[in-house]
């Protein structure tokens, strides 16, 4: 796992808005950054790079909702479509005991899949495959397994791929703004550190002044 750069993003964001809006506004400690280099130029430079990153940080706050609401709602089907299924092959494992090669056709011969992708593949197969052997329908119609329940858990199933390919692009949207955010943090600090350096200097004998840029000065 990346290290975060902070401790809280958005204490951050607000202290550097703060020292940079104190900077822009308070006109001794925009005269004394000028005397030092950070005048209204790079003062510009800054309150853009400010600027981007707060944008980038709340499109990536958005994102990440965006990302965990699919989710949820991505995991709600699936667990509806895993709990009928694995009643449906329960049942047939019990009544079909006796007819291996029926199990083999259905899929349902050895473990419950448990990865996402196996799961989709063996419930596509089990359903399918009843719902195109007419013969193999009427047995299943004993167990309560019938053409309706068939044709609603294929429903479910498309229903559950679309809902995890919305998941998937929700979470690589989330996953590349993160990257992007990461980025502009990292690029805002720098030039804060800069900004601080010079600020330190600029205002040595000011601490008070220092202080309103959110610099502790020790007494």
């Amino acid at each position: 796992m990346a290290k975060r750069l902070f401790k809280s993003e958005s204490k951050f964001l607000e202290k550097t808005r703060t020292a940079i809006t104190n900077a822009e506004t308070n006109p001794v400690i925009k005269a004394a950054l000028a005397e030092y280099g950070m005048g209204d130029e790079p003062m510009a430079i800054g309150r853009q790079l400010y600027n981007d990153t707060q944008n980038i940080w709340d499109s990536n706050i958005k994102e990440d909702a965006e990302s965990l609401e699919s989710g949820i709602l991505y995991r709600a089907t699936y667990d509806e479509l895993q709990a009928s299924f694995k009643v449906h092959r329960d049942k047939a494992l019990i009544y079909f005991k006796h007819r291996p090669e029926l199990l083999v056709k259905l899929g349902v011969k050895g473990y419950f899949p448990r990865k996402y992708n196996d799961f989709f593949d063996k419930v596509r197969l089990f359903y399918t495959t009843i719902k195109n052997d007419a013969d193999l329908q009427l047995e299943m119609d004993k167990i309560k397994l019938t053409v309706d329940v068939v044709d609603e858990c294929l429903s479910l199933l498309e229903e559950l791929l679309t809902k995890r390919s919305h998941f998937d692009k929700e979470l690589a949207e989330s996953q590349d703004m993160t990257k992007n955010k990461n980025a502009a943090l990292l690029a805002l600090k720098e030039w804060m550190d800069d900004f601080y350096a010079i600020a330190k200097v600029a205002l040595y004998d000011k601490p008070q002044l220092l202080e309103a840029l959110g610099v502790f000065v020790r007494s």
